[in-house]
């Protein structure tokens, strides 16, 4: 897609509106204890420029990247698969193997 400046205007909205369901979500609170301060308002605001990059490069058209109705929803699944990708991360760096892994080592045990 290329870029005009109505398009600028509403991709910036997006993220505004990305950061604000993100600091609503209040994972800080439920899951990790996370001190919600002026370091956590960055990281979203962060974290909202990246979801919103991937669903805009990831969209089909124009109109179903500006579909207001289904953004809670496509940020809910790039959510989901960046949180994937860090696990997956994680499970690497701190020497656990991944299921696929697990398998192909059984495999080769036979």
């Amino acid at each position: 897609m290329q870029i005009g400046e109505g398009l600028r205007t509403q991709r910036w909205k997006n993220v505004v509106n990305i950061d604000r369901m993100l600091r609503n979500h209040r994972p800080h609170e439920v899951l990790t204890q996370v001190e919600q301060n002026a370091n956590w308002y960055a990281k979203t605001f962060t974290l909202a420029l990246k979801v919103e990059r991937l669903i805009f490069e990831a969209a089909t058209s124009r109109e179903s990247y500006l579909d207001e109705n289904t953004l809670r929803t496509r940020v809910a699944q790039v959510s989901r698969r960046l949180i994937g990708l860090r696990e997956r991360k994680n499970m690497v760096k701190f020497g656990f193997r991944l299921p696929r892994q697990l398998m192909a080592g059984k495999q080769r045990l036979q």
